[in-house]
């Protein structure tokens, strides 16, 4: 069946890439989303210790406490997937996210580093689709506004930015299931988010029936721009990406 589906795409494939007036050159502007995590270990009386900021293309849509399961703020966008069964598993995902930091930072030896307050674990996970259909998971993880540790979810590999995480590197390398939690949330659960996002902000941003339109006449159903369709084609059918 999976071969079935692949052929099928593939075949249409030509008449995609004519309707959206592809050149084959790479889109600048990838679709992007981007959760940016604090995380406190012992925070003060009445302080938060879990607080995500969304991002969907660089632009702010969601400010969320995990810690209490209190969303503070969400755009336009995200107030129509507030219904949907996909934004409630979002943010479940996301308060496992903070309680899993929140647990790997209690443990955490950071080297030549001395933080200035109450130890804050600053990370960065975020999803791009690119214009060849594959999608780039990644996380970045720092402190007190510094960039310790890097993770590319594509390939696996940790890099160290900052010398204090070289131990932090060393214990999270070693640790598998660690590793597929970051990747699996980064390039699984991020994807089909970016997924119900740019589905919903097309639909949104496609225009009403023309007012001069007779009384009676069947209104028209929303499409996809070609454009968006054949991103979207790409980013999440597209099998191996």
């Amino acid at each position: 069946m999976a071969a079935s589906a692949s052929a099928s795409f593939f075949l249409s494939l030509p008449l995609l890439l004519l309707l959206s007036g592809w050149s084959g050159t790479r889109r600048a502007d990838a679709d992007s989303l981007c959760y940016n995590f604090t995380i406190i270990h012992l925070p003060r009386h009445g302080q938060q210790w879990c607080k995500v900021q969304g991002q969907l293309d660089q632009k702010n849509f969601l400010s969320y406490d995990c810690g209490i399961d209190r969303v503070l703020s969400v755009g336009r966008l995200e107030e129509q997937l507030n219904a949907t069964d996909g934004w409630g598993r979002q943010l479940e995902m996301l308060r496992e996210v903070g309680q899993r930091l929140r647990l790997e930072l209690a443990g955490i030896e950071l080297e030549d580093f001395t933080p200035s307050g109450p130890v804050r674990l600053q990370a960065r996970m975020s999803c791009e689709c690119e214009a060849d259909g594959h999608i780039h998971g990644s996380w970045q993880f720092g402190f007190d506004g510094q960039r310790f540790l890097l993770f590319d979810s594509h390939n696996g590999k940790w890099t160290v930015v900052h010398a204090g995480a070289r131990r932090m590197k060393e214990k999270w390398e070693e640790d598998r299931e660690l590793t597929a939690f970051f990747r699996k949330v980064s390039t699984g659960d991020c994807r089909s988010w970016l997924r119900d996002f740019l589905m919903s902000r097309e639909k949104r941003l496609e225009p009403t029936a023309p007012p001069t339109m007779a009384p009676g006449t069947a209104q028209p159903k929303a499409m996809l721009s070609p454009w968006s369709l054949f991103i979207i084609l790409l980013c999440f059918i597209l099998p191996g990406t």
